[in-house]
């Protein structure tokens, strides 16, 4: 999943201080202060920090100038997030783009969220721009076609002949789940079936876990490359000032991943590519969707709670410590190419390790 501020070596911690130990669990980040002298870029070892740059992207300083494909890998399998669902009533239309293509996501009369591409195949309406629900189905504004949404098949021409629908009357449909408060899409190049699940994460409905607090933002940066800082442990200390987490467990089962570090304490498992799920005992529970706009750019989405017994804003102040390292990283992912082969000390092997696990998330890239 993609990485947020790290933990410093747990035995600095009085056990007895619980304060302590949650003002430690993301690490003491260092920072630079930002350097006039050099144009306004920033000055690192390590980087300097700034919040507000994480959802602003015009604070974000871009000089890298990539001619034609940025990454050679296209966009990758998996189960990603498209919307919150507090955010789709019944009969509500949305418009999208992800997956490098034009998306309509609608909620049906019977409360199920359905993901199609936007365009008609009898003309080419977007079907977002003044389409309709009707009942469980999406009718097209130009014509009054109507696609069911989990198929993507054409169930109703409301003129001429309509007891024959022409069979090329069919739009592609995503699967399409809803988890965690969340509503995600199953992308796959080839159409293909879903091969891992969505995991429940079960703190979001635990009485004793704060509700969930959701932060988003979009990065210039391929959902594969993001990842790659989990396993690149020496950038934690130029990028981010501190020590990466010293790993106790380290497990890969096909498409799934999880490290445990600090006795227990540090969970993180890996879904998939750009699916998370990182457990900072006694302090956050956080997942991670990493949604391809396209195949070098991602919209990401943060999902967290707290428990309750450590007071109002929990959460929140954890969400700001997160995103406060991951502006860190930002200047850098934007401005970066990618290395292929890269040239790689003998330490840094789970680089391409981790390259050579993505390979299975990818239907046309070897």
């Amino acid at each position: 999943m993609e990485r947020g501020p790290t933990m410093t070596d747990i035995t600095e911690i009085n056990a007895e201080d619980e304060r302590s130990e949650r003002s430690l669990a993301l690490g003491e980040l260092t920072s630079t202060a930002i350097n006039d002298l050099n144009g306004g870029l920033p000055s690192g070892l390590p980087m300097p920090r700034n919040l507000a740059m994480v959802t602003d992207p015009t604070q974000r300083k871009l000089v890298t100038h990539f001619k034609g494909r940025r990454v050679p890998f296209p966009v990758p399998n998996g189960w990603f997030v498209v919307a919150e669902s507090k955010d789709l009533e019944p009969g509500g239309v949305r418009a999208l783009f992800y997956f490098d293509r034009d998306l309509v996501l609608y909620r049906g009369e019977d409360g199920v969220a359905r993901v199609m591409d936007a365009h008609c195949t009898h003309l080419g309406a977007h079907l977002a721009v003044g389409g309709r629900v009707d009942a469980n189905c999406l009718r097209c504004p130009f014509h009054g076609w109507a696609f069911d949404g989990s198929s993507g098949r054409c169930v109703d021409v409301p003129y001429g002949d309509t007891k024959h629908i022409p069979p090329k009357a069919h739009n592609r449909s995503y699967p399409t789940i809803e988890r965690n408060h969340m509503i995600w899409a199953w992308y796959h190049a080839h159409d293909g079936e879903p091969f891992y699940d969505v995991p429940e994460v079960d703190e979001f409905s635990d009485d004793e876990w704060s509700p969930i607090l959701c932060r988003d933002f979009v990065v210039n940066v391929a959902a594969q490359e993001m990842a790659e800082n989990n396993v690149d442990f020496a950038h934690f200390r130029y990028v981010h000032g501190t020590d990466a987490i010293p790993e106790n467990d380290f497990i890969v089962d096909g498409t799934y991943k999880r490290t445990t570090s600090l006795d227990g304490a540090f969970v993180r498992e890996g879904y998939g590519l750009g699916l998370g799920v990182l457990r900072v005992k006694g302090y956050v529970t956080f997942l991670s969707s990493t949604t391809p706009i396209d195949e070098s750019k991602v919209h990401v989405r943060w999902i967290f709670t707290a428990p309750k017994a450590n007071g109002d804003g929990a959460a929140e102040q954890a969400a700001d410590a997160f995103l406060s390292g991951v502006s860190q990283d930002i200047p850098i992912w934007e401005n970066k190419i990618y290395r292929d082969p890269p040239i790689i000390t003998k330490t840094e092997k789970l680089i391409l390790e981790h390259r050579r696990w993505s390979l299975q998330f990818y239907s046309d890239f070897d």
